[in-house]
Parts: C-alpha cells; sequence; structure tokens
C-alpha cells in the first residue's frame, strides 16, 4: 500500500471516528474516479496536490468549485507547487501532510462553515 493511500485511509477512519459532523462519503483514488463516482459533487474534497500529474492542482481546484465544491488542498514537503496558486484558484487552505490530522479537521470543518472545536 502507497503512503498516500495510508494516509487517505488514516485520515478518513480518524473523520469517522472522531467528528460526527463530517460525513466521509467517498474516497477516490484517482482524479477521474473522483469525477465519475456517483457522490460526486460533495459538500467538500480534499485534494491531493500531487494527485495528477495531467492536470494542474490550479485547474483541478477550479473545477471542484465550479460544481460548488468547498476544497482542502494536502501537500508534501517539496512537491513544487506554490500553495498561492491554490489557494488563488479558490482552494479554502493549503496544508503539508504533515500535519495533526486535528489540524486537517479544523479545517475541513471551516471550509464547509461548521464551528472550529479544536479537537486535537
Amino acid at each position: 500500500m502507497s503512503k498516500d493511500a495510508l494516509f487517505t485511509g488514516g485520515l478518513r477512519h480518524w473523520l469517522g471516528s472522531n467528528d460526527p459532523q463530517l460525513d466521509v462519503v467517498l474516497a477516490a483514488t484517482s482524479w477521474g474516479d473522483l469525477l465519475h463516482d456517483p457522490d460526486f459533487p460533495t459538500d467538500l474534497v480534499i485534494l491531493d496536490a500531487a494527485s495528477s500529474t495531467r492536470n494542474s492542482v490550479e485547474s483541478r481546484v477550479r473545477t471542484l468549485r465550479a460544481t460548488g465544491t468547498a476544497v482542502l488542498v494536502m501537500t508534501t514537503t517539496g512537491i513544487g507547487d506554490d500553495p498561492q496558486r491554490a489557494v488563488s484558484a479558490g482552494a479554502f487552505c493549503v496544508l503539508d501532510k504533515s500535519v495533526p490530522l486535528g489540524l486537517i479537521d479544523e479545517m475541513a470543518r471551516g471550509a464547509v462553515g461548521l464551528p472550529i472545536t479544536h479537537r486535537g
């Protein structure tokens, strides 16, 4: 299992166990899988900046925002993408994958208009 799959699985489990107000309705392994999933669009997408080599992160953020979906972008230090480009394209924020899961939860809540609760 790849590091990205482990991260996604861990985040999905953590959110499901720690935040009853956020429902994880799908987890896609590729950009195409996300766009063609019957549960898409969703209220929020936590987007891996490196999940597509064919589409820029800005293009993916703009596409998601056009559907009314809020976007958090996850990145890895040294990925080479300028976080400001994702924010300028409409992402709520850009976070490094090394941040605590509680911070991702807080930003997810903020992106969809829920109060931030400092879950840790």
